[in-house]
């Protein structure tokens, strides 16, 4: 389910979303990462039987897929559209405030294929500050400084430059302020891993930062809150 156009769709996706342990399993799934029935019931402290019902109205709803591989069925979202119209909701509830979230996926956690929360607003705005990100009127432009310093963090500039959707901005749900989506956002993410400035963390979908990742972040983007990357991590 990439979009929804008409009120009948309207209707049923809202209808798949109405069930909040239902919802939890798809706020699982935007660790972008597949996942078994089993997992998915102790992440949400449901039976798994319960999961399972769960999973079956939302494969039919084309919200998430279903891959069997030996004794066990893994399930991810169906794909990256329907990640970006579960942000889009999950931006624009309990508006004016933030919605509460553990602390550690407050700070940062996956988004998808892109990095969210606290720790992801201040690198966007960062980069804006640096001027290798540029903010215009409906969405965000890298520049050639921007190109150069994806470079040198070890980001994959060519994937980013053939990519239809080089870098947009993500309305972060928990903090109301922008972070990097699009192929930059999912590079950044790739090179943040590979660089072991940050791990996964226990929770799916949390992220913690490592002992070198605080040095080189707060190096290379001039963080302004070392400490609290330390007390996540």
């Amino acid at each position: 389910m990439a979009t929804v156009s008409t009120a009948s769709e309207l209707a049923k996706f809202g209808s798949l979303l109405s069930v909040p342990s239902r919802a939890e399993i798809l706020c699982a799934l935007m660790d972008g990462r597949a996942y078994t029935g089993n997992e998915l019931a102790r992440h949400v402290g449901v039976a798994p039987s319960t999961v399972s019902e769960h999973l079956s109205k939302l494969l039919d709803g084309g919200i998430v897929t279903m891959q069997a591989q030996g004794r066990h069925r893994y399930w991810r979202l169906a794909n990256a559209e329907t990640a970006k119209l579960l942000e889009a909701l999950g931006a624009a509830v309990s508006v004016p405030d933030p919605p509460k979230a553990p602390t550690e996926l407050t700070y940062a956690r996956t988004c998808y294929n892109h990095l969210a929360g606290e720790l992801a607003v201040a690198l966007y705005q960062e980069l804006i500050t640096q001027g290798h990100l540029v903010q215009e009127e409906g969405g965000v432009n890298i520049t050639g400084s921007g190109l150069n310093f994806f470079g040198s963090i070890g980001m994959d500039t060519d994937m980013i430059s053939t990519n239809r959707v080089t870098a947009r901005p993500c309305l972060d749900w928990t903090q109301r302020q922008h972070h990097l989506a699009g192929a930059a956002g999912t590079e950044l993410l790739n090179a943040l891993f590979a660089n072991d400035w940050i791990q996964r963390g226990q929770r799916p979908r949390s992220i913690r930062v490592t002992e070198t990742g605080r040095s080189a972040l707060s190096k290379t983007f001039h963080l302004s809150q070392p400490e609290r990357a330390a007390m996540l991590s």
